[in-house]
């Protein structure tokens, strides 16, 4: 369901059902039975041609490069390049300058890679993550192993010095960076967004560490006990969302997934991912329903005294707080409905851990976070399934989300 166009932001694969009510669900179920395919039976499942995973980088900045389809010239940039007024383009280190005087850092970010990236003889336009500049990989020992690490954002990545041929590439770099997004179209206001960049293509040049993200589902595979374990975690998804997608497209036309605007601020639809986002950030998430239900009234019931509390006029005090009492008695009435989405909400999640898990122990670069001082190993970012024209991420948001919210290093 998550249609791209200009690669600004992508879902988590469990709310494409907040956002799109039983044709999310649907989707859903698509693409785990695509996931299965990819690591089991290596053949596309649905008669659509197969889709393909990359694994999702925590670089920073986002950068986007290529020729200008007008100009011919060659430029980079920020996600602010798709901007539909003032976009964003830098030619020059002088139009660096220009553009982001006031950001210092990410200007030297971006003169690295207007420098450097000329060099690969990049054909069209392209996206990727930067993941470091010359000065950035330090040396350090981390559970004793030697490694060449270095943090982009969040995570700290790391390049075991032992694996000499990605090591010493690594070091006489200048610039690193992993490329995951081509885009097609005349103009850039018109390109749409198509996954994968084909990096044999760019020229070879030692001063620039380009990352294949592709992750190699051939090297995974499924036993016969996991295989009917998964399909029957799949159809029991399948069966729930049948059940529960008349409720779920209640939400939808009520306003979830979009920002709330008018009446619908006062309705609890608009307000479910946010408390899902809250849980994680505040440590409080729960398997047990009915407990998240309470748990996400009382989040409706902070939003809504805050709104509330911002209204002036007492006459309109009394229509909103009318609005939320009719929500409160549409919770009453819906309480099994909700309760249901919750399960099913989270049983998708289980199930895509279950993906994460088999797909971990391929990755070739060490990950930590940095807590008081101390490295502790974590999981990649997550991956992206591609599929027909969607692009869903896999992320354990219990762990790479929440570290997530501390910040990073550019929020551009």
């Amino acid at each position: 369901m998550a249609n791209i166009k200009q690669l600004k932001h992508l879902e988590h694969l469990e709310d494409e059902l907040l956002n799109y009510g039983t044709k999310g669900c649907e989707a859903i179920v698509g693409h785990f039975v695509e996931i299965f395919g990819l690591l089991g039976d290596k053949n596309p499942t649905d008669g659509q041609p197969g889709g393909f995973v990359q694994t999702k980088w925590d670089g920073a900045p986002s950068v986007v490069c290529g020729t200008d389809p007008i100009t011919g010239i060659f430029f980079v940039g920020t996600k602010s390049v798709f901007n539909k007024k003032d976009p964003k383009l830098c030619a020059s280190e002088q139009g660096i300058d220009e553009l982001y005087d006031d950001k210092p850092g990410l200007a030297t970010k971006l003169k690295y890679s207007l420098k450097y990236f000329k060099q690969l003889g990049i054909k069209g336009v392209i996206q990727g993550d930067l993941l470091w500049t010359e000065g950035d990989l330090k040396p350090e020992t981390i559970d004793g192993e030697r490694n060449y690490i270095f943090k982009p954002n969040t995570i700290t990545y790391g390049i075991p010095i032992a694996h000499k041929k990605l090591s010493d590439r690594a070091a006489r770099s200048k610039i690193g960076v992993v490329f995951h997004t081509h885009y097609v179209g005349p103009t850039l206001d018109e390109m749409q967004a198509k996954p994968g960049v084909e990096i044999n293509k760019f020229n070879n040049s030692p001063d620039v560490f380009v990352i294949d993200n592709d992750t190699p589902m051939d090297k995974v595979g499924l036993t016969p006990s996991e295989k009917r374990e998964w399909m029957k975690l799949v159809n029991c998804i399948n069966n729930n969302c049948k059940k529960c997608g008349p409720f779920l497209d209640e939400l939808v036309l009520f306003g979830s997934g979009t920002n709330p605007k008018g009446d619908t601020r006062y309705h609890i639809a608009p307000y479910i991912k946010a408390f899902f986002n809250a849980e994680i950030r505040e440590n409080k998430v729960t398997t047990n329903p009915t407990e998240t239900l309470k748990n996400l009234i009382e989040f409706y019931h902070g939003k809504m005294h805050k709104l509330i509390s911002a209204v002036k006029t007492p006459k309109v005090v009394v229509q909103k707080k009318q609005l939320v009492n009719e929500t409160l008695l549409y919770l009453a009435t819906k309480e099994e409905e909700f309760k249901a989405m919750i399960a099913l909400y989270r049983d998708i999640q289980h199930v895509k851990t279950l993906v994460i898990d088999k797909l971990d122990p391929l990755e070739k670069y060490r990950t930590y976070i940095l807590k008081e001082g101390r490295y502790e190993v974590t999981r990649p970012e997550g991956y992206v399934l591609h599929r027909h024209e969607d692009m869903v991420k896999f992320v354990d948001r219990l762990e790479f989300s929440k570290n997530n919210f501390i910040g990073g290093t550019f929020q551009v």
